[in-house]
């Protein structure tokens, strides 16, 4: 979808995303068919990063690896600069698919990652994972953590589906980095 469309809502939506420092992405331009639905999807996604308690590096990094294990190059492209933005470091990116053996990591972000690998792994989450990861967040946090994973997971598989390509610009955007 064109990002000067005729459709006023669907341009309001798209100058809205242009004020946070990017896009509209390919994305928003195929989501956009539907404005009703961008408008909900645009929310939605404004809430879960900016309304959330959870610290925003933590939901960064589960958005990562979740992208990873859901093998979603369109998400983990574009969440990798606000990962960098939130306080992760481009090594620690880098060696997210090896976390296990790496050092990059301390024992909360270990936490996360574990818990992210159970959500989308064949034996789910196991009583010791989730306690783990309760020694370090509250309830409310957990329920962030999770469904961020859940909807950036969904995010990703709904990208590879209609064969959504990366914008070129991805790494390199302001997009919701401050």
């Amino acid at each position: 979808m064109d990002r000067n469309s005729a459709d006023s809502t669907l341009a309001s939506l798209f100058e809205a995303i242009q004020s946070r420092g990017g896009g509209p992405f390919n994305i928003h331009r195929t989501i956009g068919h539907s404005p009703e639905i961008l408008a909900a999807f645009l929310n939605f996604a404004r809430v879960l990063r900016a309304e959330a308690t959870c610290p925003r590096v933590d939901r960064e990094l589960i958005i990562l690896r979740s992208a990873q294990l859901a093998d979603c190059q369109y998400v983990f492209n574009h969440h990798r600069g606000m990962g960098l933005a939130f306080g992760l470091t481009a090594e620690q990116v880098d060696q997210l698919a090896h976390w296990k053996e790496s050092r990059l990591f301390n024992t909360r972000q270990r936490a996360i990652l574990a818990y992210s690998e159970a959500m989308f792994g064949p034996e789910r989450i196991d009583d010791a994972t989730f306690e783990n990861l309760s020694s370090f967040y509250k309830s409310r946090e957990i329920m962030e953590l999770t469904l961020t994973a859940a909807f950036y997971a969904g995010l990703g598989q709904f990208a590879c589906a209609l064969d959504i390509q990366v914008d070129l610009d991805a790494s390199d955007s302001h997009y919701e980095q401050s």
